[in-house]
Parts: structure tokens; C-alpha cells; sequence
């Protein structure tokens, strides 16, 4: 997972989570009962207060559709770093072990042999026991700037994707503490704005 894909994979599900609110509040009926009364009177700093449990701010505001998009985001996120983290461990330990050796030139790493040999049956390379001794020192030369490399892309990654989940987690709370703000806001039917006045004097009239 490239640093590009990462972007646009959080441009996607930020569009996702606006898009699929916008539906709801615009299939949401109307809250008002008479005048300036509105049924749905919430607190916003109550609601800031449970927002830091993820979802629990969603419920106290009855966006109830809006808690499976929290937790679908969290697992996103969550799980794709634990998916990167563990590719990482394996180019790390496959680094350490070939870029690491003893005057001897045995590996200092040597507890990390398995993780290098997984590495090369991923990469369809043919196994060191085929090899000759100087075809191996030969291959493990080539490959260790490549496996350096890649190592330090999925670290890079994985550190975006924990970002990535700790700017959801905040998104989360200032949506549920946005969310309860507006809900004091008047919008029955008697809200209006005219336009008042002349072409050489214009003016607005703001009634409730």
C-alpha cells in the first residue's frame, strides 16, 4: 500500500462518511412541533463528553445510523495498519538478517532465517539450499537495498494508517459534538428572509 493509496483511501472514506450523513439529514422528519418549539433539545458538551467513547456521542444525539460508520472506519483503519505492521516485521527481520553478519559472515540475526526465507518463497524466489555459497552472498547483496527500501515504505504506511485512525477518532468526536450544536438551532416553517428596498437601496428582513 503506496502513500498515494493511503490518501486517496482516506479522501474516500471521509467523502463516504459526508455523503451517507447528507442522505440521512435530508431523509430526517421534521423535529419541530408548534412555533419555536423543537422536540430535540441536546447538550453539546454532554454530547463532547461521550464522543470520547467512539459512537457513544452518535447515540446521545440518535444518529443511530452514523455508529456503524464509526466502527466500520476504526476497523478500516485499525486493520489495515495491523495488516501493514506485520508485512513490515517481515522486511525488518528479512533486512536484519541479510544486511547483518559476523566477521565470520554468519548472520548476526540468525533467529530471523525463517522470516527471510518467507520473504523469498513471497518474492518466487528459489530457495538458498539450490543455490551455490557465492550465488547466495551474490543474491542477498542484490536484494538488500530492495528489502531496505521496501521496509522503509510500509513503516511509512503503517504510521499514516495510525494517523489515519487517530484523525477518525477526532473526526468522530467533532462530528457528534457539531451534530448536538445544531440540533438547538430553530428551523420550523415561520424562519423567513425577505429582500427589502429599492434597486438603490436593498435591504434583508429576518422574521421568526
Amino acid at each position: 500500500m503506496t502513500c498515494q493509496s493511503l490518501k486517496v483511501f482516506l479522501y474516500v472514506c471521509l467523502s463516504l462518511y459526508v455523503l451517507i450523513t447528507l442522505q440521512a439529514s435530508g431523509q430526517q422528519t421534521d423535529t419541530t412541533i408548534t412555533g419555536s418549539s423543537i422536540v430535540k433539545q441536546l447538550d453539546p458538551q454532554a454530547a463532547l463528553r461521550r464522543a470520547f467513547v467512539p459512537g457513544w456521542g452518535q447515540l446521545y444525539n440518535r444518529d443511530y445510523y452514523k455508529v456503524p460508520i464509526v466502527y466500520v472506519g476504526f476497523a478500516a483503519f485499525i486493520g489495515s495498519a495491523i495488516l501493514v505492521n506485520r508485512r513490515y516485521q517481515l522486511y525488518r527481520h528479512a533486512y536484519l538478517f541479510t544486511a547483518r553478519a559476523n566477521q565470520d559472515g554468519t548472520p548476526v540475526f540468525s533467529e530471523y532465517e525463517s522470516d527471510y526465507f518467507e520473504l523469498l518463497g513471497d518474492l518466487g524466489l528459489r530457495p538458498e539450499s539450490n543455490l551455490m555459497p557465492d550465488e547466495v552472498e551474490a543474491r542477498r547483496n542484490r536484494l538488500e537495498p530492495q528489502i531496505r527500501a521496501q521496509r522503509d515504505a510500509l513503516r511509512r504506511n503503517r504510521d499514516l494508517l495510525y494517523f489515519g485512525s487517530i484523525a477518525w477518532y477526532g473526526f468522530t468526536v467533532i462530528d457528534a459534538f457539531v451534530s448536538a450544536h445544531l440540533s438547538e438551532f430553530d428551523v420550523n416553517e415561520s424562519l423567513t428572509v425577505q429582500m427589502t428596498g429599492g434597486p438603490e437601496r436593498l435591504g434583508l428582513t429576518l422574521t421568526w
